[in-house]
């Protein structure tokens, strides 16, 4: 009986279908970022689908990042803004996100 050489070849497998043309712009993707196409599906469920553990981190640096921009903030109309923000966060799950770099106050 033969080995599996691959440590791959214990994973699981799972048949698709494409629609007509999917294939080829998975394809050009994958060689424009130098993986395979499997890695670049696997890449693309990854970011879609993150394991439980990774949304609540990010989830939770996500609040933490609106919070220090409240507490930065003297002007009482954006501490009531960032106060809003964590309040839709806390209710949204992890679909919200900061970007401190952002300018959302217009100020």
């Amino acid at each position: 009986m033969a080995k599996n050489p691959y440590p791959s070849d214990q994973q699981d497998k799972f048949m698709l279908r494409l629609p007509d043309g999917l294939r080829e712009r998975i394809k050009a993707k994958a060689d424009d970022n130098g993986r395979s196409m499997n890695a670049e599906i696997v890449q693309l469920l990854e970011r879609e689908y993150p394991a439980p553990t990774d949304v609540m981190h990010i989830h939770l640096d996500n609040i933490r990042k609106v919070l220090d921009a409240y507490e930065r903030t003297t002007d009482p109309k954006a501490r009531l803004y960032f106060q809003h923000l964590v309040e839709a966060m806390a209710k949204s799950g992890h679909d919200l996100t900061f970007d401190d770099d952002d300018d959302l106050l217009g100020t």
